[in-house]
């Protein structure tokens, strides 16, 4: 684990009681004990430091502390561990203070992070189930800030049951991904909904994000064949502080969805390689943005 996410916001040296699915998964996988400290991300974006001040069969007690070392050795005299364990800090090679300086990283004013580049949302008409979980941890790990699933018309009719447990679920691998990733960017699920409508929620979001930015997004949808003789460097040559992903389920986009894409202002984007399944196509594309984008000031574009 690179970080913890919070889901309250911790003042220094407030406590914090974990228990349930946190709770295992800190003491079962991680096997925290008493002494040790880590890193953790409240609700908010800001890191923190987090300190095992107890530990017992049921819960651990953390406590946010600011002076790591002065404030570790006051702690470590009221220590109470039932497991008789001491522990020290958590380290691992890239953390999620090194993340955080990354140079390419996009804030918005409030000061979180939405992206590397440039924000990267997904527009991902639902491929089977399985294929979602990979889609949605991947995208997670790779930065992306808001994914939104749409019930296509080629959409196999299994991924369109049972969506409020699979949201449930979706949620949990992003937040599993950012912890395990240190990602500082906080990934939205928007839930599964027909593409007309999905467009409309997809257009408040564009408009709140222009007030926010006053800048025009791109927007791309990945089609298999070459439709358009369109390059990814010419269309993002403006630098757009958002970009938008639309990649269809099995069997591509239908031509009646693929006309609201283009009606609503999406551009055709056909990549010269292999054909790609939906789950590799999204990945692919998201990735080849956030790569152009995180060094676009190392190319130059040339009409």
């Amino acid at each position: 684990m690179r970080q913890f996410l919070l889901d309250v916001e911790l003042a220094p040296l407030q406590k914090l009681s974990v228990t349930g699915k946190d709770f295992k998964y800190l003491a079962q996988v991680l096997r925290l004990c008493v002494g040790n400290s880590f890193e953790g991300r409240l609700p908010s974006g800001e890191l923190c430091t987090l300190f095992v001040v107890e530990r017992t069969k049921n819960r651990i007690v953390l406590q946010r502390i600011e002076n790591c070392e002065t404030d570790k050795t006051a702690l470590k005299s009221n220590c109470a561990d039932s497991t008789g364990s001491t522990g020290s800090t958590i380290k691992g090679g890239m953390n999620a203070a090194l993340v955080a300086q990354n140079e390419t990283s996009c804030f918005l004013p409030n000061g979180s992070c939405c992206g590397y580049g440039a924000a990267i949302w997904l527009l991902q008409c639902m491929p089977k189930a399985s294929k979602v979980d990979d889609i949605v941890r991947q995208c997670t790990e790779i930065g992306v800030e808001k994914i939104f699933l749409v019930n296509s018309d080629r959409s196999v009719s299994e991924s369109k049951k049972n969506s409020g447990l699979k949201i449930e679920r979706w949620n949990r691998i992003i937040k599993e991904a950012r912890q395990q990733s240190a990602s500082p960017v906080n990934t939205v699920l928007h839930e599964p909904l027909a593409m007309k409508d999905m467009l409309k929620t997809l257009k408040i979001c564009l408009e709140e994000r222009y007030a926010i930015t006053g800048k025009v997004p791109v927007l791309l949808v990945l089609t298999e064949a070459p439709l358009e003789a369109k390059s990814l460097h010419g269309l993002v040559a403006g630098k757009p502080s958002t970009v938008v992903v639309a990649v269809g389920a099995e069997g591509g986009i239908s031509p009646a969805e693929l006309k609201m894409l283009k009606e609503f202002g999406f551009e055709m984007l056909h990549f010269s390689t292999n054909v790609l399944r939906s789950e590799t196509a999204a990945i692919y594309g998201v990735s080849t943005v956030q790569s152009i984008m995180t060094e676009f000031d190392l190319w130059l574009y040339k009409e």
